[in-house]
């Protein structure tokens, strides 16, 4: 401050506005992700083995440029105007595209367009959730070699990403992958006797695994809850008849013992089809009850794909008798409406001033 003005000086003036211009220049390093895939008969793995960077480390334009001259990418690359890592984990698209594919991910390279533009030819593109177009974009490039896909920018800020990353998942789901089950479940709970019911969530699962055991296959989950302690569950896919499939049992185990859970539900299925079933299955020994909710399985499944849903709710639902049932009473009161109306008999003689009175008898 100046001696006896009050006001402030040049110092100060330089200082803020030095400290504003750096405070700018870190907001505007954002980083955004690029990821490449390439064909199984590309010569990957020996690139990849010879890249000193890690691809969990934040990458500068020098180094992701020094990264992409060693891949043999043919075709352009494919520039979004936002990408996020949101996007590439929800896009059903590069899902399917890079499926089998060996891949390259960095999920945070400064500037890597800028790089792009230095070494490779563009395919711009608006939105990245827009499925058709991006799939236009990824069937018009040869995908014999290798191809790379980033963004212009993040939509979120360094703030928000801060506050994505705290956040607490508060998911229900469960998603089990073996190499011969898939199973799927929006909420997975077990109630044992007294304890409280607790939730099963992807979080808790600690192992997974499926074998084969003469006619059956069997899939097995091991969970570490806080309340139950350990716990095994053994799902039984038994082939009922040839091409189907039931599940009928499901152990459970803990550090108290085994017990078997058993459904009143008729879970019979196709060995071509996935099994659907979107009301709760309550499988229980009395005491114990285990709920799925939203349950989903495939048995002999390829490509970690769930085929066609054999769904647990024929075509004569609820909703569909319900109708039926409307139906058929609105038609028996029409026909009976109807049949009044035929009954009613119409005066077919007139009584005439001058001639006779007219007389009817109490049989007319």
């Amino acid at each position: 401050m100046t001696r006896g003005t009050g006001k402030p000086s040049n110092v100060v003036r330089v200082s803020f506005f030095t400290l504003s211009a750096v405070c700018q220049l870190a907001f505007a390093c954002a980083c955004t992700p690029a990821v490449i895939w390439c064909s199984q008969s590309s010569d990957y793995d020996t690139t990849y083995k010879t890249m000193p960077l890690s691809s969990l480390q934040k990458l500068t334009p020098d180094e992701f440029e020094r990264s992409l001259l060693q891949l043999n990418i043919t075709e352009s690359a494919v520039v979004v105007e936002d990408l996020c890592i949101e996007d590439l984990r929800n896009n059903k698209v590069l899902s399917n595209a890079i499926n089998g594919s060996k891949i390259l991910y960095f999920p945070c390279v400064v500037s890597p367009v800028t790089v792009f533009q230095n070494i490779y030819k563009q395919r711009k593109m608006i939105d990245i959730n827009d499925d058709h177009k991006f799939n236009m974009v990824l069937k018009d490039i040869d995908s014999s070699g290798c191809i790379a896909l980033t963004g212009k920018q993040c939509r979120y800020s360094h703030t928000e990403r801060i506050k994505r990353e705290v956040s607490v998942d508060n998911s229900t789901e469960l998603k089990i992958k073996t190499d011969k089950v898939l199973l799927y479940s929006a909420k997975l709970s077990l109630k044992i006797s007294d304890k409280p019911e607790v939730d099963l969530v992807q979080s808790k699962v600690i192992g997974m695994s499926s074998r084969t055991n003469n006619s059956m296959v069997i899939l097995s989950i091991k969970f570490n809850d806080e309340t139950v302690g350990s716990l095994t569950l053994e799902f039984f896919f038994q082939i009922k008849s040839i091409g189907y499939y039931t599940l009928y049992n499901v152990i459970y185990e803990t550090t108290n013992g085994i017990n078997t859970l058993s459904t009143k539900r008729d879970i019979s299925f196709p060995s071509n089809f996935s099994y659907h079933c979107t009301p709760k299955t309550t499988f229980t020994d009395g005491t114990t009850y285990l709920n799925i909710i939203e349950m989903q399985v495939q048995v002999g499944h390829k490509n970690a794909t769930f085929k066609d849903a054999y769904d647990c709710v024929g075509f004569t639902s609820i909703p569909i008798w319900t109708g039926i049932f409307v139906t058929v009473i609105l038609g028996l009161i029409m026909i009976w409406a109807l049949t009044m109306i035929m009954d009613i008999r119409t005066m077919d003689r007139f009584d005439d001033p001058k001639g006779k009175t007219i007389t009817i008898s109490s049989a007319e």
